[in-house]
């Protein structure tokens, strides 16, 4: 327990100064391109200076930008990120919002595609270089060459405007619900984004199965459980597989942790309301609350799934020692 504990603190530690650099970087490079007030109040008719003043005395962008730096790390500390300039909503409530419906689809597509990758990864490994191998193996690479966007499109183009099977944008009808259900009405419209995701994490989740279960199928025990008569599928799934898939869970939850920084594409070409879409449009309008926000989760998420996922390697396999 203390080798775990003291580990964990050193992680932490490192983490810190990582932490306050990552985001001091990114909130000098947002504010260096402008005032988003002034942008905003631009395009209203009528505004006076005075209340322009004022209303970049409320948001702070009045204040110099190393001082409005601390002042939204001290605000951090009372877990309060500032409200959103052009949505004039608490940043952490927006968050929570849009962060449900990033985790529907990134959950779903995340657990589908480790599921399917450990029965491709290990039927291409146990029959290595035969045409199933082949066939998985070509399919996962082209998989994994085809550009995001270009796939959503696809997907529009097929299962909506030819076939009409599934929407191609939101998360919820707007008049009816599938069969007056909501919560078939949600499935429905989580079918095309999660697919999508699918498409991109399980070819490397395969690949990377067949790999390490190729290497596993090598080593001295394997073939003693072998030879001492066992059957071949209590070796592989029994036995084999417990060591075999633990770079997958890592990598896994190293997936999981920059999910954010992988959903921009996914929601933008659905519109699907989540974090990634919340974050383009924070972008375009430099609402830099919202903007820091998400690179919030994302450095914290990074550190916890990187974490998570050396912890998992030791509890997996215990010859791994925490150094």
């Amino acid at each position: 327990m203390k080798p775990l504990l003291r580990y964990i603190t050193r992680r932490i530690l490192f983490f810190i100064p990582l932490f306050i650099g990552v985001t001091a970087l990114t909130f000098f490079m947002v504010n260096a391109i402008g005032d988003p007030v002034e942008m905003m109040l631009a395009e209203v008719p009528g505004v006076s200076q005075r209340q322009i003043e004022m209303v970049k005395k409320f948001f702070g962008t009045d204040l110099p930008i190393a001082l409005r730096y601390f002042k939204w790390l001290a605000n951090l500390l009372h877990l309060d990120l500032g409200v959103s300039i052009y949505k004039g909503k608490p940043v952490l409530n927006l968050l929570s919002t849009y962060g449900a419906q990033t985790l529907k689809i990134q959950l779903a597509s995340l657990a589908i595609s480790l599921i399917l990758s450990i029965f491709l990864g290990v039927t291409a490994a146990v029959n290595q270089n035969t045409k199933k191998d082949t066939a998985i193996m070509s399919l996962s690479l082209l998989c994994r060459s085809i550009p995001g966007f270009w796939l959503g499109l696809i997907l529009i183009l097929v299962f909506s405007n030819w076939l009409m099977f599934f929407p191609s944008y939101g998360a919820l009808s707007s008049k009816e619900y599938l069969f007056g259900s909501r919560f078939l009405d949600e499935l429905w419209h989580m079918v095309l984004p999660t697919l999508m995701l699918i498409f991109f994490d399980l070819p490397a989740f395969t690949l990377l199965m067949r790999s390490s279960m190729v290497d596993v199928l090598r080593e001295d025990y394997i073939l003693a459980a072998r030879a001492s008569g066992l059957g071949k599928k209590t070796v592989i799934w029994k036995h084999a597989l417990k060591n075999a898939i633990a770079p997958v869970i890592a990598y896994a939850s190293y997936t999981f942790g920059v999910m954010i920084a992988s959903s921009p594409v996914t929601e933008t070409v659905f519109t699907w309301p989540g974090v990634g879409f919340l974050f383009v449009d924070a972008i375009t309008n430099l609402d830099y609350p919202i903007i820091m926000g998400v690179i919030l989760i994302l450095v914290v998420s990074v550190f916890i799934a990187s974490l998570v996922a050396d912890i998992l390697y030791v509890i997996i396999d215990p010859r791994i020692k925490l150094e």
